[in-house]
């Protein structure tokens, strides 16, 4: 199976994100998606999920940025859904755009980041400046692979029309708000 770097002509390198996710008892990527889960992306649930079965070590020891870039770093085994589930996560309010642009480097999925910020920064109602910050702060020059990735619209719900006329607009997905800790 390709890895993240792979799908944007990169390679894969030796992750201290990955490696710190192990140490924490969550050795796959399947573990960092229902960790995800348990912290509030629900629209990802796999269907054989038990929540009691996930083993969350607490926002100090990893938190939802890490966890975020975990599941796109570019070591990481390639996966759209992970990448879906991320860009969710990476949404939580109260991540700083610098924290991100930092993980996103040392992490080596720059380009990654930059796809999700970009089309955030359309589609996130309410939190363009913070999506126009982290492309600030992203290497220019970092081109999307055309047809690799998933589609913006994976990003969002979208309930098509409106009774009474009219297109509802799509909405970005975020974590639940209330999610447990």
């Amino acid at each position: 199976m390709p890895v993240v770097a792979n799908t944007y002509g990169g390679t894969a390198h030796l992750s201290p994100l990955l490696r710190k996710a192990r140490r924490l008892g969550l050795a796959t990527p399947h573990a960092l998606l229902r960790l995800a889960v348990k912290r509030g992306c629900d629209h990802y649930t796999p269907t054989d999920y038990d929540e009691m079965a996930v083993v969350d070590p607490g926002l100090v020891s990893l938190s939802d940025a890490e966890l975020g870039m975990a599941l796109i770093s570019g070591a990481q085994e390639y996966d759209p859904q992970w990448m879906r589930c991320a860009a969710q996560l990476l949404s939580r309010p109260g991540l700083t755009a610098s924290g991100l642009v930092r993980l996103a480097l040392m992490e080596r999925c720059a380009p990654v980041l930059g796809y999700i910020a970009a089309e955030a920064a359309q589609w996130d109602a309410g939190r363009e400046a913070f999506w126009t910050e982290v492309l600030a702060g992203l290497p220019v020059g970092m081109a999307a692979p055309t047809g690799v990735w998933p589609h913006p619209s994976r990003f969002m719900t979208q309930s098509g029309y409106r009774r009474g006329g009219g297109q509802a607009l799509p909405v970005w997905l975020r974590p639940r708000a209330t999610a447990p800790r």
